[in-house]
């Protein structure tokens, strides 16, 4: 089989998982222009090969099928789908692990179902188009890199209703930080900042894809929050003329909430 063949093969993948050349390149550690010199000129080791296919979820023997079925990957549910978490939390527990990219195996060994009861898990989210059974023993996630609960739905009001453990930390573990900061900037500048926002929450999605292949042990689970709105604490609040006399609202809710994940308490080294 040449190496035309197989390039071309994950080529396909590729497109069918609308991921670009460069999201490949951050996820296997390479740039943008070695990955496309790698794609044109067929001149890949075996260990990079299986990298890409590790990325990809792929078992190298996938690229010798037919051609892929493309899927159009889904970045929210819909209020009833993600009721239907909220009151199944078996259900929602094993779409949290396949979002955190678990080999069935290992949830089947760390979490308190039986075999039974994992696959029927895993052929109901097959249904709901969040992913797609393949094997017994293995499934390929149908979820974009951008995919987030609906803002203040049913899992966004379980998660907020946690809040409180979540916070309450020094956030002082490797690899963790909490910075909250007041300040005023222009309209412009918000929107800047919040792309760039919106760029480190998909490099910690890609990163996680990236290192999908390494065992749970070596990889703690991480709750990513980013946040930013409208927000004068109220000690601050009842000091502000300015606030008083252009009587700003002051909402409830936050108005932006970035790369939102159902959060499960960081583990510290």
């Amino acid at each position: 089989m040449s190496k035309t063949y197989i390039f071309d093969a994950l080529r396909l993948h590729l497109k069918a998982r609308n991921i670009t050349y460069k999201e490949l390149a951050y996820a296997i550690g390479l740039s943008e222009i070695s990955v496309k010199r790698l794609f044109t000129g067929g001149d890949c080791g075996l260990e990079r090969l299986e990298q890409i296919c590790q990325y990809l979820h792929l078992e190298f023997s996938d690229l010798f099928k037919a051609t892929p079925r493309k899927r159009k990957l889904i970045t929210r549910l819909n209020l009833a789908q993600e009721e239907e978490f909220a009151q199944n939390k078996k259900l929602l527990m094993v779409a949290v692990c396949a979002l955190n990219h678990w080999p069935v195996a290992d949830i089947h060994k760390y979490l308190q179902l039986t075999r039974c009861q994992v696959q029927e898990l895993l052929k109901r989210l097959d249904g709901m188009g969040f992913l797609e059974v393949q094997a017994s023993d293995r499934y390929r996630l149908l979820v974009a890199s951008s995919f987030g609960w609906i803002s203040g739905g049913p899992i966004m009001q379980m998660v907020q209703s946690v809040s409180d453990d979540f916070f309450n930390d020094g956030f002082d573990g490797d690899g963790e930080i909490l910075r909250i900061m007041n300040m005023r900037v222009s309209r412009k500048a918000q929107e800047q900042l919040k792309a760039r926002l919106e760029q480190i929450a998909l490099e910690y999605e890609d990163q996680a894809r990236a290192d999908s292949h390494l065992p749970l042990q070596d990889r703690p689970p991480l709750s990513v929050c980013i946040a930013v709105r409208t927000w004068v604490p109220k000690f601050m609040r009842d000091l502000y003329r300015l606030e008083a006399s252009t009587k700003q609202p002051v909402k409830g809710k936050a108005d932006k909430k970035v790369h939102q994940r159902l959060p499960i308490k960081p583990v510290k080294s």
